[in-house]
């Protein structure tokens, strides 16, 4: 728990003692771990290459499919692990991060059980609420189980496997730009156009299938380099620009300027270092010296437009904002947006669109009213504090630091993209989002623990890295 501070130290050692007691009659024998949760994590980020490319059936809510990815099974065996490697152990912490995501659930959770009775759902549409809420939770578990089984040593060989999974994505998507346009309708060639999967023709898709959240998922790793570049810290510039040629592809508005805004928070961090400027400076004479094609390439798909997808997203936060007002506290119910939306609204669930409207943190209050947006920018500002520590913290790493400032730039790159698109409740961009913020836990507490064997103290106090 390193939120802890001060006389909240005894707190943490009561709470950890009370779960070696509580979990003490269910624990495995230790023997039973052979392979580490660190290492099926690992596997779990490795995985994140097959994304949409490994659907398998679920159930289908009429006009969505509701599939379970590869993605959620490797997630879940990861979490599994971790909770029986803890159990073995007979302590699992709970930090106050995780507190408060947890109490957004639990808000969540009540404000869909409530729209039972507030807005007439079915239990077939409550069900529907409430398995995709477990699979938030499921994600969310991501980082509750990393806050217990990844230490400062395990860092360095996460983040390593996160960077190299999304270089192969974007690397395979540089070339399917080029020989497999039309990606999605080529693998589910009987999926429903503009209802499954909009036709994106020669535009970066990768194994993602649609180019916005594959812009967000480059976007933030790309980050992350950016950030370790600024401080010092060894990254080939091959990698950087593999990942920026790609999100380039993409043509997705929203993730450039949820880039700028990133690089922004990393500007505003660290200045403006010579090292970023020289990335940034080879980045230009790329995109200079092919602008004329990109800028056909751009408007052959309408992106200096202000109609199509633009008009659509301004009615949906226009909708959004209609609802968030007419339910101001609680919301309409964690994912019931597309039935109440339909029910009440006369929006026609056609896709898997029309079960949530683009707007990020706006979709979050009109889902769970203003108790839930409270506790989600909470455990932001949460993360942020803890990674504000680790970056003025000089006897962390270069490479550590550039983490801690990477996840910050990505959590507020993600939230302006999510204005645009709803990349904040997809599970690949949040898998991404919990890894970084459990690589900062490890970090601030690696940090810490320093502290406690003799070493200088730590600028900000270590035991208040959050």
């Amino acid at each position: 728990m390193i939120e802890a501070t001060g006389g909240m130290e005894s707190s943490r050692s009561a709470l950890v003692d009370a779960g070696r007691t509580v979990l003490a009659p269910l624990a495995p024998p230790r023997r039973l771990f052979a392979v580490r949760p660190v290492d099926i994590l690992r596997g779990a980020i490795g995985l994140l290459v097959v994304a949409n490319l490994g659907r398998l059936p679920a159930f289908s809510t009429g006009g969505r499919e509701a599939p379970i990815l590869v993605n959620d099974l490797a997630v879940g065996t990861f979490v599994v692990a971790g909770v029986l490697a803890s159990l073995s152990r007979r302590s699992f912490e709970l930090d106050l991060v995780g507190l408060v995501a947890l109490a957004f659930a639990a808000i969540g959770a009540g404000s869909a059980l409530t729209a039972t009775v507030r807005f007439g759902l079915t239990p077939f549409e409550l069900f529907v609420s409430l398995s995709y809420l477990a699979r938030w939770v499921l994600y969310l578990g991501v980082y509750l189980v990393m806050v217990n089984v990844v230490s400062s040593r395990d860092v360095s060989r996460v983040w390593r496997a996160l960077e190299s999974t999304m270089l192969a994505i974007a690397a395979f998507g540089i070339v399917q730009v080029v020989v497999l346009p039309g990606f999605a309708q080529r693998v589910y060639p009987d999926s429903r156009l503009y209802l499954d999967w909009d036709p994106q023709g020669h535009r970066l898709v990768s194994t993602i299938l649609e180019p916005n959240i594959a812009g967000a998922m480059l976007m933030s790793v790309l980050l992350v380099e950016l950030s370790q570049i600024s401080v010092g810290a060894r990254v080939p510039r091959w990698k950087p620009l593999v990942l920026f040629t790609a999100l380039v592809l993409t043509l997705s508005r929203s993730a450039a300027l949820g880039l700028v805004f990133g690089v922004g928070v990393i500007l505003a961090v660290y200045g403006i270092p010579k090292r970023l400027l020289r990335v940034a400076g080879v980045a230009i004479v790329l995109a200079l010296a092919t602008l004329p094609k990109l800028i056909a390439f751009a408007a052959a798909y309408g992106k200096f437009s202000l109609s199509g997808s633009a008009t659509g997203r301004i009615a949906a936060w226009t909708m959004g904002i209609r609802v968030f007002l007419d339910h101001p506290w609680f919301g309409v119910g964690f994912n019931t947006y597309g039935f109440v939306a339909e029910r009440f609204y006369g929006i026609l669930r056609m896709g898997a669109a029309n079960y949530s409207t683009d707007g990020g943190l706006l979709f979050a209050a009109a889902m769970t009213g203003v108790a839930g947006l409270v506790a989600l920018l909470w455990m932001f500002r949460l993360v942020v504090r803890r990674c504000a520590w680790i970056w003025r913290t000089k006897t962390v790493t270069a490479e550590h630091r550039g983490i801690a400032i990477g996840a910050v730039a990505s959590i507020v790159a993600v939230c302006v993209h999510s204005v645009f698109v709803n990349s904040l409740f997809t599970t690949f961009v949040m898998q991404i989002m919990w890894v970084l913020v459990g690589l900062t836990f490890a970090i601030a507490r690696g940090a810490s623990d320093l502290r406690s064997l003799g070493t200088p103290s730590l600028p900000g106090g270590a035991a208040n890295p959050a």
